[in-house]
């Protein structure tokens, strides 16, 4: 299955023009972003596509996400995805998702390779579909994975890697170098920090992610974390925000929803629930 949409995908990858992950699964939201070190089924395609082939597994998901001002008020909108990811080839392995948001629609895909047992490698890129006030454009990042040791992942991103006028114009965009760690502590307790520099960006260039996965039960898990001067997928700029949640894994299920509140670049309420099948 691998074969069928990886190769004609890592052509498009070395096509395009050149992404921040530009869409959170109520696990990434509810980790207030982080997880670039080891992101679990579909969202290696957005927050490190050299996951992928990491994780041998064939998985459809999809997700809802509702956002408003405080008390219901603006700015309110909808970010909707779909997706499906096919891993179980580690030479070739390969994801593929639709976005719908309030201000345009975006095609995002990753094809990985595993280079050994511990580290892969991986390609992504996105179509970005412009409206009224955003011209379309395309970009690319490039990802590698690893587990140095037993208890630390770790994850490289660079996104927007050929940074363009459009996307830093139109979709607030810009080259971004992101360090994701993951540390296992004693099996208790994952705790997750992705600093990320943005060379180009106006104002402050530093800003980070951090969040903690507590499981509660086998299938049961507890979510928080906060940011920094990081990109928020659902209003198109940077700021810094919180959240919490909680994620259920069943054999052949896996239910996850999502609380978050950003105070930057607008103070925004999020709710995001989704389903993922394997």
């Amino acid at each position: 299955m691998s074969y069928l949409f990886t190769i004609p995908l890592l052509a498009l990858a070395f096509v395009s023009n050149a992404y921040a992950a530009d869409y959170h699964s109520p696990r990434a939201a509810s980790l207030g972003g982080a997880g670039h070190a080891a992101p679990l089924l579909n969202d290696a395609i957005y927050l490190n596509p050299a996951m992928i082939a990491m994780l041998p597994a064939y998985s459809v998901s999809v997700s809802h996400e509702s956002i408003s001002g405080p008390d219901n008020t603006e700015p309110q909108a909808l970010v909707q995805n779909a997706s499906i990811q096919d891993g179980t080839n580690p030479v070739f392995s390969a994801g593929i998702g639709y976005t719908r948001k309030t201000y345009g629609r975006e095609v995002g895909f990753g094809v990985a390779s595993r280079i050994s047992q511990q580290y892969s490698a991986g390609v992504g890129g996105r179509f970005l579909f412009g409206s009224d006030s955003r011209n379309s454009a395309m970009d690319t990042s490039i990802s590698g994975a690893g587990e140095p040791i037993d208890w630390l992942q770790t994850g490289f991103i660079v996104d927007n890697l050929v940074e363009n006028v459009k996307l830093t114009n139109g979709w607030n965009q810009y080259r971004e170098f992101t360090l994701g760690l993951k540390a296992n502590v004693m099996k208790m307790l994952f705790l997750y920090v992705d600093p990320h520099v943005t060379p180009s960006k106006p104002g402050d260039t530093f800003g980070w992610e951090a969040g903690f996965e507590l499981p509660l039960m086998s299938d049961l898990f507890l979510r928080g974390g906060m940011n920094k001067n990081s990109f928020q997928p659902a209003l198109g700029g940077y700021g810094h925000g919180h959240a919490f949640g909680l994620g259920m894994a069943f054999p052949r299920i896996s239910l996850d929803l999502a609380v978050t509140r950003t105070y930057e670049p607008a103070r925004t309420n999020s709710l995001l629930f989704s389903v993922t099948i394997l």
